[in-house]
């Protein structure tokens, strides 16, 4: 197995991948932002959007690789301690159906609200060979973000729920048939994360329901996607984690951005509300899905 790592890591598309969010309910303000870096293809990688109920704009970019892993085109990641990080961006974000420019100034704080979830929890040896092309490591958090956004003119101040998702192996995009990856914060005691792989081989699911203080691992889920004009725009789930408990969930795409990741395959990341038990959650539900479909 540590040989098969070693090879892994070797591979031209070894990433790292770290990637955060929050959804600020009051302002109805969502954020999104990744930076990746593929060593061995002198390849990092950004995107970094913004989405409300007036806009929804981004930049996604790539540049060489340099001593400075985790900062990129104006997005910058520091941790500052266990749990902790700050996350800046000082730029511009586009809209280019609109063809509109938005200068942003953010400046946040996001800390973790629940011990970190290793997916090697959730699946077995097997499990773990089939999703060797898109991440052999994956680590899940839900936390709190609170700071500044300041979008041309205007300034916010954040106080939001959100997620933040770190992996490392082969990110070949086009290697699943799709994925999808869905967390939400129904408050700062009760959140869930739900990666749900689908390759040649079968279907991988993994993520947390984290309730009672605990991270519940889960191991299936049932997931009905209903689409309109090739964008989801709601689903329905039933997660089982290891004990047997079952949590069901409806699911509301609220409104989505699109990111072309290679010819095939295109990211469609929303932001969906959610209702388990009579309570309202927000966050992120992420599509990849052919551009087919």
């Amino acid at each position: 197995m540590e040989l098969n790592l070693e090879t892994l890591k070797k591979h031209e598309e070894w990433n790292e991948s770290y990637y955060f969010n929050f959804h600020d309910k009051k302002n109805d303000l969502t954020a999104f932002m990744r930076i990746g870096n593929k060593v061995n293809k002198n390849e990092k990688s950004m995107f970094f959007y913004v989405m409300s109920s007036t806009m929804t704009a981004g930049i996604k970019l790539e540049t060489p690789c340099d001593d400075k892993p985790l900062s990129i085109a104006g997005l910058e990641y520091q941790e500052m301690e266990t749990g902790q990080w700050d996350l800046k961006y000082n730029g511009s974000i586009f809209n280019p159906l609109e063809k509109t420019e938005f200068k942003v100034k953010m400046d946040v704080n996001w800390e973790a609200l629940n011990p970190i979830m290793d997916y090697v929890e959730c699946v077995d040896e097997k499990e773990t060979e089939m999703s060797s092309n898109v991440a052999s490591e994956h680590y899940e958090q839900f936390g709190k973000a609170q700071g500044t956004i300041e979008i041309d003119d205007q300034l916010l101040e954040i106080d939001a729920l959100g997620e933040r998702d770190l992996s490392r192996g082969i990110r070949a995009w086009g290697s699943p048939k799709m994925w999808m990856w869905i967390n939400a914060e129904f408050s700062q005691e009760e959140a869930f994360n739900i990666t749900k792989l689908s390759v040649e081989d079968g279907d991988i699911d993994a993520g947390y329901f984290y309730t009672d203080s605990v991270n519940e691992p889960l191991v299936k889920s049932d997931i009905d996607v209903e689409f309109n004009n090739g964008i989801p725009s709601s689903f329905s789930m039933t997660l089982l984690d290891k004990k047997g408990s079952e949590y069901s969930i409806e699911g509301e795409v609220v409104r989505f951005g699109m990111i072309p990741v290679d010819e095939k395959m295109i990211l469609i990341e929303t932001l969906s509300k959610y209702n388990w038990d009579e309570k309202e959650g927000y966050g992120i539900a992420e599509f990849l899905i052919p551009k087919t479909v």
